[in-house]
């Protein structure tokens, strides 16, 4: 049943797994459950081939001092994984004539400082802006991230400040950068940032458990965060993560999420392709993120999605789009099972490698 209620999540087909899959599901069970103790903070997997579910699965704990286990649909807190959530919201608009990549940022922002004009919104979206990063500054995670915030106070901060370097120039990852798209979208839509993700992208995909991570509503099945120790996760107030990393998901719904975006359900498919390339500087190097996008190449194929890390959850979105496999963890600890990242191309490795054989 769970199976069936899966697949009927997922937009591109609702056709029967291959039957002779067991034996893959069972070399990648190995590759997880070596990684998590069943008394610790755990992982939730999901991995899909051409929109059928290979292994979903929960290991460990979602709860350690109530020895809650982790259930595959549980909720998580994802972190920066909400980048792609806010890159699509973005490209929604530039496919609707609302909003134009090469644009200044002040084009849209009256309050932006007058030196901002060098700033397009494209580069927001790779992290070439040059935009003091705030979360980089020193003690913010232990003194400011602790307090709730406006939108306009999380971007305030840096508007005296010069550039750390000449806009597009470099590649600097910059939470900053995308708290200001958040903005954009408010902006030219019209309508709260989680609002519009809500209604242009959650709803119409069916999505039943993404939404805003409210510190002062209750979410049901979300988990426990863990950092050490296992010790209980450093307190955050959501407000500062807001559209560089405010939301929370299940496997589930990640993985309906990514084959809608990628099979142009969501966006174009001319800026799904766009999203999908590694923004190039000036200089010729590729940066290997996209707009919204980290890019990376596993046996040769093609990799896109986007990671997430916040106080102390751990999200890894990844689909290798030539060979139409998906791979989905949330973690609720803080490297409990080792890096995310190599646990993702370590599970996508194996399906890549089990393909000609089914």
């Amino acid at each position: 049943m769970k199976r069936l209620v899966l697949l009927l999540c997922f937009p591109l087909t609702a056709m029967a797994a291959p039957a002779n899959t067991a034996k893959l599901a069972h070399s990648l069970d190995t590759i997880i459950a070596a990684r998590f103790k069943p008394a610790s903070p755990g992982v939730a997997a999901l991995i899909v081939r051409d929109g059928h579910p290979i292994l979903r699965k929960a290991y460990g704990l979602a709860n350690v001092e109530l020895n809650v286990p982790l259930q595959p649909e549980h909720v998580f807190r994802i972190g920066s994984t909400t980048k792609l959530f806010t890159a699509t919201a973005v490209m929604l608009l530039v496919d609707e004539g609302k909003l134009d990549l090469g644009a200044p940022v002040t084009r849209y922002l009256d309050a932006a400082p007058r030196h901002w004009e060098k700033v397009t919104i494209e580069h927001l979206l790779t992290h070439t802006s040059g935009i003091p990063n705030l979360s980089m500054d020193s003690g913010y995670w232990r003194t400011t991230a602790r307090l709730d915030h406006t939108l306009e106070e999380l971007i305030s901060p840096v508007h005296a400040r010069p550039f750390d370097f000449e806009p597009g120039t470099k590649f600097a990852y910059n939470n900053t950068g995308f708290n200001l798209l958040g903005m954009v979208i408010e902006k030219v839509s019209g309508t709260d940032y989680f609002a519009f993700v809500e209604q242009r992208i959650v709803k119409p995909l069916g999505l039943k458990h993404t939404r805003e991570s409210n510190d002062k509503q209750l979410i049901p099945g979300l988990v426990t965060g863990y950092r050490e120790g296992p010790t209980p996760a450093w307190p955050l107030a959501n407000s500062n993560l807001h559209a560089a990393g405010g939301l929370v998901s299940t496997v589930d719904d990640l993985a309906a999420f990514m084959l809608s975006l990628q099979s142009g359900k969501i966006v174009s498919p001319a800026s799904v392709k766009r999203m999908n390339t590694s923004h190039v500087l000036p200089n010729g190097a590729a940066t290997g993120y996209g707009l919204g996008t980290w890019v990376r190449k596993v046996n040769g194929k093609h990799l896109v999605g986007h990671g997430g890390y916040i106080f102390n959850f751990y999200s890894q979105l990844e689909m290798d789009v030539d060979s139409g496999i998906v791979a989905v963890t949330l973690h609720n600890g803080d490297k409990f099972g080792g890096d995310n990242e190599e646990l993702s191309r370590q599970l996508i490795s194996a399906v890549q490698g089990s393909i000609v054989g089914i």
